[in-house]
């Protein structure tokens, strides 16, 4: 149901209600013009004018078929146009950076893969340098099909959201990087750059457009090298008061345990992250490949590795208990390599959450894994960027159907964005 604020002008609650269509259909698929007056609450002339205008500024179309089985005059069918706007992705991990290119609706058009193979790789220059490399590449492949509108960015670390600077991200080894700021400097100066944190961000996809739709208490974690967490409590992102928040990777978990690249001893992802699996199968660590080694001969039965996993899955609901019984979550979400272990030792982590789990008989959690799997973190940093125009619509300006379609004019720093069905609340400016 669309919801007016009192004192607001016409042109605010048109604003509101383009951004509540184009939501719904980004989100959900197409539907007919009844069914979008049924569920905005709004007279059917009143959602044709919208639909109109939506069409006029080239972001959404109506099928040719009316609606099949409606009784009455025909509805026809109203979706996203997915041929005209797009939005850069990028996802850098500690081995890899993928790049991708998505339109409304969660399309896919291209996408690119680079390998980190050392610290040279992952210093910060190299990586500004290569996602800039790539996005070109990237672009040249659409050969100008689409309008890029900005760009959405994926860090594994601690981001302050306000400006896309990156205090923190040790498996990367950087410290007080500017990535949004650098970033707008090697692509154009003035484009438009948003960053997150590569966990907040799959739960954000999760969160609006996969398994936990309609889900208002969710955690999110995802685990490669180390382990981020995306927490989602009444239907807001919790970021903490300088966007931080959700760092739960380093919870200490074993006073005794071993040394962190925060610093740190005994943090979680020392003890659940990939290099912690492949040690205790006896192998040396180094990537992805020897974990995925590890996950291999663990279903194909070899005692050394089911076992490695069996102990890393004692250690994950160490962790999973702890956020549990402080945030009491609806849903767990395990994503990336803790995928892969829920499906193998979900007995295992199952029997330790319900003997942990403080008063378990009643506080029911849901443990699942990520409708996008392990793509659920770069699909969230395109909806990071599609915000822009699903939050206003209204800034994409009308096609004339005689020449490109027109560039969005958005602010470079845009602050507040929403997150597709939840709001996300920045931290405040700082002197």
């Amino acid at each position: 149901m669309v919801r007016t604020q009192r004192g607001a002008t016409q042109d605010a609650v048109r604003r509101h209600n383009l951004a509540a269509i184009l939501g719904h259909l980004h989100r959900n698929g197409p539907s007919s013009r009844a069914q979008l007056t049924r569920l905005l609450g709004l007279n059917r002339a009143t959602i044709g004018t919208l639909v109109d205008e939506l069409a006029s500024r080239r972001l959404a179309v109506e099928a040719a078929e009316p609606e099949r089985g409606a009784r009455g005059r025909p509805s026809k069918v109203v979706g996203v146009r997915s041929d005209t706007f797009m939005v850069i992705a990028v996802e850098i991990g500690v081995d890899a950076i993928t790049l991708a290119l998505v339109s409304l609706g969660g399309l896919v058009i291209a996408r690119d893969r680079c390998l980190m193979a050392n610290d040279r790789d992952r210093s910060f220059e190299r990586v500004v340098a290569s996602i800039a490399e790539r996005t070109s590449a990237l672009l040249r492949r659409s050969q100008g099909q689409f309008t890029p509108v900005a760009m959405g960015v994926a860090v594994p670390g601690a981001v302050r959201s306000r400006d896309g600077f990156v205090h923190f991200a040790p498996n990367l080894g950087w410290r007080h990087a500017p990535l949004a700021a650098r970033l707008r400097e090697v692509l154009a100066g003035d484009a438009v750059v948003q960053i997150g944190n590569d966990a907040n961000l799959g739960a954000m996809a999760e969160h609006s457009r996969g398994i936990a739709s309609g889900v208002n208490d969710l955690v999110y974690l995802h685990a490669e090298v180390g382990v981020g967490g995306g927490i989602i409590t009444g239907g807001r992102m919790l970021e903490g008061s300088s966007g931080y928040g959700g760092e739960v990777g380093h919870m200490q978990v074993n006073p005794d345990g071993a040394a962190c690249h925060c610093g740190g001893h005994g943090c979680w992802e020392t003890e659940v992250g990939e290099d912690a699996l492949v040690r205790r199968a006896g192998l040396r660590p180094g990537g992805r490949s020897p974990a995925e080694q590890v996950l291999r001969q663990a279903r194909e039965g070899d005692q050394d590795c089911l076992a490695a996993v069996e102990e890393t899955a004692r250690w994950i609901s160490a962790g999973l208990i702890n956020l549990v019984n402080s945030l009491n979550p609806e849903m767990l979400i395990l994503g990336g390599m803790f995928e892969e272990l829920l499906d193998l030792a979900r007995p295992t982590i199952t029997e330790q959450l319900h003997r942990g789990i403080y008063d378990s008989e009643h506080q029911r959690v849901e443990l699942v894994t990520p409708r996008f799997g392990r793509d659920a973190v770069l699909i969230g940093a395109a909806e990071l960027a599609l915000q822009l125009i699903l939050n206003d619509p209204a800034a994409v300006p009308p096609s004339d159907g005689q020449h490109p379609a027109p560039v969005p004019q958005f602010p470079s720093r845009p602050r507040g964005v929403a997150l597709a069905g939840l709001e996300v609340l920045s931290a405040p400016e700082r002197s």
